[in-house]
């Protein structure tokens, strides 16, 4: 598969995490977390938090036109970018969105 196919670069796109496997996350969900890249079937994005490869996240899909989608994926890769920061692969389950409205 190749990753760069129909990706875009993420300026002003964020997440929050609203829930990890079933459990709602109360602390997650008030902070965003920046998104490096973006494409139709996931997205990369930059956390000091943990997360485990496989976990099922609910996300808060934050676009740079304020409009905002929730979006169910899976943790599907990790890197750790050194300084307590890592990358994290999101592969998306359900909530399709669509890049045509925020990417010029």
């Amino acid at each position: 598969m190749n990753r760069n196919q129909d990706r875009a670069t993420a300026d002003g796109y964020c997440i929050q995490v609203l829930i990890i496997n079933g459990e709602v996350q109360e602390y997650l969900s008030q902070k965003s977390f920046y998104i490096e890249n973006i494409g139709k079937g996931g997205f990369r994005f930059i956390s000091e938090e943990k997360f485990d490869l496989e976990d099922r996240v609910q996300v808060l899909l934050c676009f740079p036109d304020n409009h905002s989608q929730e979006v169910l994926g899976r943790i599907c890769y990790t890197d750790n970018l050194g300084d307590n920061k890592f990358a994290y692969g999101f592969s998306v389950i359900d909530g399709f969105y669509s890049l045509l409205a925020s990417v010029g």
